[in-house]
């Protein structure tokens, strides 16, 4: 165990973080102070579901998918593969020469990865198109992450790739800092909020380097 190295993808939930146009921003103050004669501290939080490194889960888009609550822990925790993208588009081509045979959960890292280091969202940031969803989904992918706040491009009115990958029941990892990540095999765990009933819920997730 000594010799485990745990990588944390996570991003931190603060007020005017990186977060969607036209999401509210994050609430966090703390209510109860020590320092102003309380007897404990104590702090109330107000944000999105999709606040920060999150999980989506088919409920998002799918009226009978499962809620976050209902996700199968076997499905989050697992062996991981880290794939490194350099075009502005993840195609289909670009996931050729993936072992999906091997690998059930694959994690996107693109340039996006720098734009996280941002609290501006950028419009142009890297994402799926449908026949990558389709490539995913037939070689029995049950987790996809990326490296921004959607999988999926922006203005996509109709989201098709977040519908065939709910509609097959994938769960989808988006805000994952994967800036100091190198490509490869890790072991992953994500686990989210247990919220009752929920499309998603934000997540601590990690790898693990064995």
């Amino acid at each position: 165990m000594e010799n485990l190295k745990i990588y944390d993808l996570s991003v931190a939930i603060y007020p005017g973080m990186l977060k969607w146009i036209g999401d509210q921003d994050v609430k966090l103050r703390q209510e109860t102070s020590i320092r102003n004669g309380d007897a404990y501290n104590f702090s109330r939080l107000t944000c999105s579901t999709h606040i920060g490194t999150h999980i989506d889960a088919p409920y998002h888009f799918t009226t009978d998918g499962k809620t976050v609550d209902q996700l199968n822990l076997y499905d989050l925790i697992g062996e991981a593969l880290v794939v490194q993208i350099d075009a502005d588009t993840i195609t289909a081509d670009e996931l050729r020469d993936i072992d999906f045979k091997t690998y059930k959960r694959i994690l996107f890292k693109t340039r996006n990865s720098e734009l996280l280091k941002s609290e501006t969202f950028h419009k142009d940031y890297v994402a799926l198109d449908y026949s990558a969803a389709e490539l995913l989904v037939k070689n029995g992918v049950r987790v996809v992450g990326i490296d921004y706040l959607s999988i999926e491009m922006y203005e996509t009115e109709e989201h098709p790739v977040h519908k065939l990958l709910t509609e097959n029941e994938v769960i989808i990892i988006e805000t994952l800092d994967l800036s100091k990540i190198e490509p490869g095999a890790y072991f992953l765990v994500a686990l989210p909020l247990k919220l009752r009933n929920s499309e998603g819920a934000p997540a601590r997730v990690v790898l693990v380097e064995y």
